[in-house]
C-alpha cells in the first residue's frame, strides 16, 4: 500500500507539471507573483458595517502575503445589503432571513487610472429571528461578518487568478 501511494504522488507530480499546472500563491519571490500583487493594492474605503469588515479583511489578506509595497492599485467596491424573509409563520412574522450582499469590484491603476477588472460579487448568509431581540441583532451581526468574509474570499481569489493571467 505504502509503495502504491509513493507512486500515486510522483505519477501526480509528472501530470501535473506536464500540463502547465503552477500553484495560484507560489512563486513568492517573483516580482510578479499573485502576493507580490496583492500587497500593492491599496483598499478604498466601503460604506457600511459590512463594508468595513470586507474592507479590514481585504487588507488582511493583502498585506499579509507580500510585504509593504509601493501601492500600484486601488480597489473600490460598492456594496448593496439587503435582507429577504424567508421562513413566514402563519401570523404573517418572519422567522429566518436572507442576507444579501452585492458587490461591484473594480481595480484601477493608479498610474494612468485605467480601470483592469470589473466584476460583480454576490453572497448570501441567513439568520434566525428568536424571541430576544439581543440574540437576532447578535445573529444578523454575524450573517453580516460571515457575508463579508465570504465576498472577500471571492474577491481575493477572482483578483489571484486575474493576476495569475496576466504573468503568463
Amino acid at each position: 500500500m505504502w509503495c502504491s501511494r509513493r507512486q500515486f504522488v510522483l505519477w501526480s507530480a509528472v501530470f501535473l507539471s506536464g500540463c502547465g499546472f503552477r500553484p495560484l500563491y507560489g512563486q513568492r519571490s517573483a516580482g510578479n507573483s499573485v502576493p507580490s500583487q496583492f500587497s500593492r493594492i491599496e483598499v478604498s474605503r466601503i460604506e457600511g458595517r459590512a463594508g468595513n469588515h470586507l474592507s479590514n479583511y481585504l487588507i488582511d489578506q493583502f498585506s499579509a502575503r507580500g510585504g509593504n509595497n509601493k501601492k500600484e492599485y486601488r480597489l473600490d467596491i460598492a456594496l448593496n445589503e439587503s435582507k429577504y424573509g424567508l421562513a413566514i409563520r402563519e401570523d404573517e412574522s418572519v422567522t429566518r432571513f436572507n442576507l444579501h450582499l452585492v458587490g461591484s469590484v473594480r481595480l484601477t491603476r493608479l498610474q494612468d487610472q485605467k480601470i483592469l477588472f470589473e466584476e460583480s460579487v454576490r453572497t448570501i448568509s441567513a439568520y434566525n429571528v428568536v424571541q430576544s431581540e439581543f440574540a437576532t441583532l447578535s445573529a444578523e451581526r454575524d450573517a453580516e461578518d460571515r457575508a463579508a468574509r465570504d465576498m472577500g474570499r471571492e474577491i481575493s481569489t477572482r483578483l489571484a487568478i486575474f493576476f495569475q493571467r496576466q504573468a503568463l
